[in-house]
């Protein structure tokens, strides 16, 4: 990163960011005790109090966390960013989680609600009675749960460390640290709350942004930000209706991936699960997300919408033809630094926004992994012998663990490149595997544990092929569309302002890919979801068909045809059935 050190920081801007901070330690601290309280007056159990509030959490905070929860600092950063370089496809791509949401409602929740399991990787237990699905499922969740931690914590850090003067490797720490601390201390209730808080930092911050980027004379109003958006061809980007998966992005692709992205977040996803089963019933987990659905959609809308303001603000003087900053993921942070700052506390209340995103993705990363790893790989084995409370110690220090590594991890990141590009290839490559052997399951009963593990595993290594094969390629490199860079429009504003390079269009068409590379690393990143959906689907049920696996008894609640039906065993019947499993891969589908 290359920002120019002209403009100093308020202490006020150093106040805000740090009484944010203290307040999401606080809040951590504060459940603390509150939830120990309960626990020894003999109320709840410790465990189920620590991992998902004792079932008994109020809607509100609920809801705001779980806006907050997948809106990391990375699309505080990344979005505007793509807005800029690349149009509204990407807007396109965030807004289709509303699809998604009503999915999980109408479909996913009724059947795993009624579970009422800690960890949502239980439910293969009961489909399949199968302990390998299960642990293998938990394995991909953890891993790409982990690797996002790690680049939600370095993204960020690095943004901010020019602009408020702190050491990149600093911010690395103090973020993943004081996460550490208060998921650790507070539990879900802890992270549930003050994701709610850090809510309020963020649409705070970004509202300062739009207010004051308008009111700049540089962007000029409202009517010139479409202006320039519009004769720059950003918005008749948003009409691409080629249904070619080779391509950057189209509609089709947003819509159809796009869906099977969120419901990897929203509908399959332990983060997301665990707060639902953590409110008292389905009809209030279901009117979390109807209540969640207008909020989301303005909060993605606004947030892409600072990138066109990014545009106009930047359109006669391109940073990154300038030299002023080196990736484009950095873009936001300047314009969001020279805008407000000039109002002391604005920039960092800014800055708060993007740690208070990217706080509440880690403290519920670390959460869900601590009950995925406890319930998926120690309960069988520790049930009986420690008490809950000291299970409640081991999924504190479980927390910790995962923050720690992916505080460790982070450091690892500084060569990956594109934020957004490695999060949208690396999980969307995960994703549609993930989204794609509950649907099988789901909608088709006849689906046994041979014909899922085999397409779980083969779909997952063919898109782990085409995502490495892509990243070495990199066909949409010279993707870009370009602004109005020039010597005049760059007087007064850099130090040599003779002394830059324009941005020049390649000569074929970008958005289809670089001539000469292969043609799955021109798979679109956006349509891995897709892809990976439609690869375990091709595989699993021509299989399923072939090996005759017949529909196990017992599971018709666990489908569609059966969400409405009530468990048909006493809950102590199943699990005492389930400890007798044999734990490996030879249990028969129709067993």
């Amino acid at each position: 990163m290359a920002f120019e050190e002209t403009k100093t920081i308020s202490w006020l801007d150093y106040g805000v960011f740090g009484f944010s901070l203290l307040l999401s330690i606080g809040t951590g601290v504060y459940h603390a005790i509150k939830s120990h309280l309960i626990v020894h007056r003999g109320g709840r159990s410790a465990k189920d109090e620590y991992l998902i509030g004792g079932r008994q959490m109020t809607p509100l905070p609920v809801a705001l966390s779980l806006l907050t929860t997948f809106l990391s600092g990375i699309l505080m950063l990344a979005i505007p960013a793509e807005m800029f370089q690349r149009g509204p496809q990407i807007w396109l791509n965030l807004v289709v989680g509303v699809f998604a949401s009503l999915i999980t409602a109408f479909v996913f929740l009724p059947i795993f609600h009624k579970m009422q399991a800690t960890c949502l990787h239980e439910y293969f237990i009961h489909r399949y009675r199968s302990v390998l699905i299960r642990r293998l499922f938990s394995t991909l969740f953890l891993s790409m749960t982990i690797v996002y931690m790690s680049i939600v914590i370095y993204a960020p850090s690095v943004a901010l460390s020019a602009v408020f003067g702190v050491n990149k490797w600093a911010l690395v720490l103090m973020f993943g640290l004081c996460t550490t601390l208060y998921t650790c201390i507070g539990g879900l209730k802890a992270v549930v709350w003050t994701d709610s808080l850090q809510a309020v930092f963020m649409y705070g911050g970004v509202a300062a942004l739009i207010y004051k980027g308008l009111a700049h004379p540089r962007v000029g109003g409202l009517n010139r930000v479409f202006q320039i958006a519009s004769e720059s061809g950003r918005l008749s980007e948003i009409w691409r209706w080629n249904a070619d998966i080779a391509q950057y992005s189209s509609i089709w692709i947003n819509i159809f991936s796009g869906t099977i992205w969120w419901l990897m977040f929203f509908g399959v996803n332990q983060l997301a699960m665990q707060r639902y089963v953590s409110l008292p019933s389905v009809q209030h987990a279901r009117g979390i997300i109807f209540c969640t659905l207008l909020p989301f959609v303005i909060l993605v809308s606004i947030v892409s919408f600072v990138g066109l303001l990014v545009l106009a603000y930047f359109h006669n003087c391109n940073p990154l033809e300038t030299g002023q900053i080196l990736e484009t993921d950095h873009i936001t942070i300047l314009f969001a630094r020279d805008v407000l700052q000039p109002t002391p506390g604005l920039f960092g209340l800014y800055v708060s926004c993007i740690m208070s995103a990217t706080l509440s993705t880690l403290s519920s990363g670390m959460n869900s992994m601590a009950a995925a790893i406890y319930e998926d790989f120690l309960k069988k084995r520790l049930d009986g012998k420690i008490t809950d409370t000291q299970a409640a110690r081991i999924n504190k220090l479980i927390v910790v663990l995962c923050g720690l590594i992916a505080t460790a991890l982070a450091f690892t990141s500084e060569s990956l490149g594109g934020i957004l590009r490695v999060c949208m290839s690396v999980m969307g490559a995960m994703s549609g595997p993930m989204v794609a052997i509950f649907c099988i399951a789901i909608f088709f009963p006849r689906s046994g544990v041979i014909s899922c593990v085999i397409s779980f595993i083969v779909s997952n290594i063919l898109m782990a092929i085409i995502c490495i094969v892509n990243y070495y390629e990199d066909p949409y490199k010279n993707l870009f569309l370009s602004t109005n860079t020039s010597v005049i429009g760059c007087s007064g504003l850099v130090k040599n302002p003779h002394n830059f390079t324009i941005r020049q269009q390649p000569d074929y068409d970008a958005h289809y890919g670089q001539p000469g590379t292969l043609w799955i690393s021109r798979l679109s990143t956006h349509g891995y979801p897709l892809i990976g959906f439609i690869l375990m689907f091709a595989i699993a049920i021509p299989m399923s068909t072939i090996l005759k696996e017949k529909e196990m008894k017992n599971t018709r609640h666990l489908t569609w045809a059966g969400r409405k039906d009530p468990i048909p065993v006493a809950e102590q019947e199943l699990d005492h059935f389930l400890k007798e499993i044999p734990n490996n891969f030879n249990e028969k589908s129709n067993h």
